[in-house]
């Protein structure tokens, strides 16, 4: 009996390990699989401002868990050092939009290979996080940028 109960503990470490990603069961990097990523400001986005966002795409797994804590303010402040230290492992793409205005970016901006995640950073002139994971895996994506903060929105089709 004391054989058949190590076993079945044995085989029930093993499956919790598995599912915590250590026999690839994780998460993968993936290609944006975008045909769209739209911006769309709002008439009164930031305070009826210009408002600088960048979409970046992570591709060095080890820069994941920072940028997922990181403030779009911070981001701005530290974005160029970041590209410096690795530049293998961002790809940013920075546009401007002014209140009122729909951008629509050329889908080969996003062709540059598996990311392990897309996030969104938008320099609001307003205090908070201002950052929003996008779904690399849905056909559309919009940015939804309003007075004081922005969401990202997966559209299906």
């Amino acid at each position: 009996m004391s054989r058949l109960s190590s076993l079945l503990g044995l085989l029930l470490c093993a499956s919790m390990v598995a599912g915590c990603g250590m026999f690839g069961g994780g998460p993968k990097a993936a290609k944006p699989g975008w045909k769209s990523l739209s911006l769309a400001a709002a008439p009164d986005a930031n305070g009826n401002s210009a408002l600088a966002v960048d979409v970046v795409l992570v591709k060095d797994q080890a820069v994941l868990g920072s940028l997922l804590a990181m403030p779009a303010r911070r981001w701005f402040e530290a974005r160029d050092g970041l590209q410096r230290t690795f530049p293998e492992g961002l790809t940013v793409l920075s546009v401007e939009i002014t209140p009122g205005q729909t951008i629509r970016l050329p889908r080969d901006r996003f062709n540059s290979g598996k990311a392990w995640a897309a996030l969104a950073f938008a320099n609001y002139a307003t205090p908070g996080e201002h950052r929003q994971s996008l779904p690399l895996t849905q056909d559309q994506c919009v940015l939804q940028l309003d007075a004081q903060d922005f969401a990202a929105i997966a559209v299906k089709h």
